[in-house]
C-alpha cells in the first residue's frame, strides 16, 4: 500500500459528530497530497457547524500524524460557507411557489402520508392554492389516497404537468410505476428523482407546496432541504416513547440545516368509541406534547385513531373531502390553520425591520 492509499484508509476512520458516515464516504475529502512527509488534505465540510469542522480537523491531524513517515499535516478547507453538500447544487426557490412545507417522520407506519394528503386538502379548503409532491420514493401512496389513475403529460416546454384532483396539483413517483414494480434504488438515484420533481415540474402559481417526504433522515430528505428554501417542516409522530426517540432525529435534522420546525402532529393519538364516545389511549398519551415542549415547537394537533380516516384514504377520497363535517376533518382544518399561522409568523419575523440601539 502506497502512502496516499494509507492516508485515505486512515481517513475512513474519521466521522464528524452527527454525520451519517466517514469523511471519505461523505465526499468531504477532495484531494490528498504527500511529499517528503508533508501531508496536505483538502477538505470540503459543506454546512457542518464550525465546532464540528474544527473537531474533525483535529481528528484528521491526530490520525494522519500518527502514520509512519508523516512529519506534518495541513488541512485546507475548500468549500465556501454558502455552498451546500448536495452533489447537484442548490436550485433555489421554485418559480411561482411561495411556501414549501415538508411533512416528515423518521420511521414508517405513523400515518405521515395520510397526514400530508389531508393537510394539503385542508390548506386548499382554507383558500390556498396548493400542490402536493409525493417524494416518498419507496412507498408512493398519493395516487391511491387521491384516487388518481394515469400519468402526467409533458407540456410544450418539456416540463411535467401535475395531475389535478380535488383542487390539488399532484406529482408522485407512483404515477410512473405499476403495482408490481419494485423500488430499490441507491441514494444518488433517489436524490436525482427528488431534484427532477422540484425542477422539471410545471407547478404554476401556488401558495403552498406540501411535500410528503420518505420516512427517515437520508438522501431524499437532505436533498430537499439543501436544494430549495423551506417555509418549514412538520414532524408526524405517535404517542409512544419509542416514536419520540425517532422524532428527535427528525427535528434535529431540520434544525441542523436551519429549517424552521413548524410543529409536531400527533397521529393515532387516541381511540374514540363511535358508539359510547369513550376515549382510550392505545399507544400511550402526551408524547407529542412532551416532544413539542422539549424542543420548544408547537403541538399542531392530535389526530384520533378513527377507521374512517384509513378507509377514506384507501377509497381514494380522503376524510377532509369524504366527510368534511366530521371530527377528523375539523381537526385537519384546525391543523392547517395552525400551520398557516406558523408560516406567517416566520415570514413576519424575517421581514421585520431591525431596530438598532
Amino acid at each position: 500500500m502506497n502512502v496516499i492509499d494509507a492516508i485515505r484508509e486512515r481517513l475512513t476512520e474519521i466521522r464528524p459528530v452527527g454525520a451519517r458516515g466517514d469523511i471519505v464516504a461523505l465526499g468531504m475529502v477532495h484531494a490528498v497530497d504527500a511529499r517528503a512527509g508533508a501531508v496536505t488534505i483538502q477538505l470540503a465540510p459543506g454546512q457542518l457547524p464550525q465546532g464540528v469542522v474544527q473537531a474533525t480537523i483535529a481528528d484528521i491531524r491526530r490520525a494522519i500524524g500518527a502514520l509512519d513517515g508523516v512529519t506534518s499535516v495541513d488541512v485546507r478547507i475548500e468549500a465556501p460557507p454558502q455552498q451546500t453538500q448536495s452533489p447537484y447544487g442548490e436550485l433555489g426557490p421554485i418559480p411561482g411557489v411561495r411556501d414549501i412545507i415538508a411533512v416528515s417522520s423518521t420511521k414508517g407506519g405513523v400515518g405521515k402520508s395520510t397526514v400530508a394528503v389531508n393537510l394539503a386538502l385542508a390548506l386548499q379548503q382554507r383558500g390556498r392554492s396548493v400542490g402536493l409532491l409525493d417524494s416518498d420514493v419507496y412507498g408512493p401512496s398519493a395516487p391511491l389516497m387521491l384516487g388518481i389513475d394515469g400519468r402526467p403529460h409533458i407540456g410544450d416546454d418539456k416540463r411535467m404537468v401535475p395531475i389535478e384532483r380535488f383542487g390539488l396539483r399532484v406529482m408522485s413517483l407512483g404515477f410512473f410505476l405499476d403495482d408490481t414494480s419494485p423500488v430499490i434504488w441507491r441514494g444518488p438515484m433517489v436524490m436525482g428523482l427528488v431534484r427532477q420533481f422540484l425542477k422539471d415540474v410545471e407547478w404554476g402559481v401556488l401558495d403552498v407546496l406540501v411535500v410528503d417526504m420518505p420516512p427517515g433522515t437520508g438522501d431524499a430528505q437532505l436533498t430537499l432541504v439543501q436544494q430549495v428554501p423551506l417555509a418549514g417542516g412538520v414532524v408526524v409522530t405517535t404517542p409512544q416513547d419509542v416514536a419520540l426517540l425517532d422524532v428527535e432525529r427528525g427535528i434535529a435534522m431540520f434544525q441542523q440545516v436551519n429549517t424552521p420546525v413548524l410543529g409536531v402532529i400527533e397521529n393515532m393519538s387516541f381511540y374514540e368509541c363511535p358508539k359510547c364516545g369513550t376515549k382510550d389511549d392505545i399507544f400511550g398519551s402526551g408524547g407529542g406534547e412532551r416532544i413539542a415542549q422539549h424542543f420548544g415547537v408547537p403541538l399542531l394537533g392530535r389526530i384520533p385513531l378513527i377507521p374512517a380516516i384509513r378507509e377514506s384514504g384507501d377509497s381514494g377520497k380522503p376524510i377532509v373531502i369524504a366527510e368534511p363535517s366530521s371530527t377528523a376533518a375539523k381537526i385537519f382544518l384546525d391543523i392547517a390553520g395552525a400551520v398557516i399561522d406558523e408560516v406567517e409568523a416566520g415570514r413576519a419575523e424575517t421581514t421585520a425591520p431591525k431596530i438598532v440601539g
